[in-house]
């Protein structure tokens, strides 16, 4: 056993002696044991079965389902209906604002979830989605703006 050792031993040193220092470095560090690799800096790959049609229509019911969440809570915080009116949704902010007095987070808070629903309104009217939010003065206002004059 002793023989056996002492022989490999003798036979590392002869091919040593012989590798130049350079690839002896390199041969030490593979055995060094494996470093984490870094991923946050490697470029991402679109997955390609997310273009698949149904993919699609689901990404879409998904990001709706989302938004309608969202919206319900902004409407609950403010103690309103999801189909109030401007004005509705103007004097319940009034309203808690000045149940909110002398706490400026909380006042900052309504105003920003007012902010956020009628942003949200904007955009669905502006992408054509809500056309039965749309009063009949919104439509006579409208065709005021575009004709100049209000239509019948």
């Amino acid at each position: 056993m002793h023989r056996i050792l002492a022989s490999s031993l003798l036979l590392a040193t002869a091919v040593s002696a012989f590798v130049p220092a350079q690839q002896h470095r390199t041969q030490r560090s593979l055995h060094t044991p494996l470093q984490a690799v870094n991923l946050a800096g490697l470029a991402t790959i679109p997955n390609p079965f997310q273009q698949l049609p149904w993919n699609v229509v689901r990404n879409e019911k998904s990001k709706e389902l989302k938004y309608k969440i969202e919206r319900s809570k902004l409407h609950r915080e403010l103690g309103i209906a999801e189909d109030a009116t401007y004005e509705e949704i103007i004097e319940a902010t009034e309203i808690l604002k000045a149940n909110a007095e002398g706490n400026k987070k909380r006042q900052i808070q309504i105003d920003v979830f007012k902010d956020k629903i009628l942003q949200a309104r904007l955009n669905e009217r502006l992408a054509g989605l809500t056309s039965d939010l749309v009063t009949d003065d919104a439509k006579a206002q409208s065709g005021f703006e575009e004709d100049g004059y209000v239509s019948a």
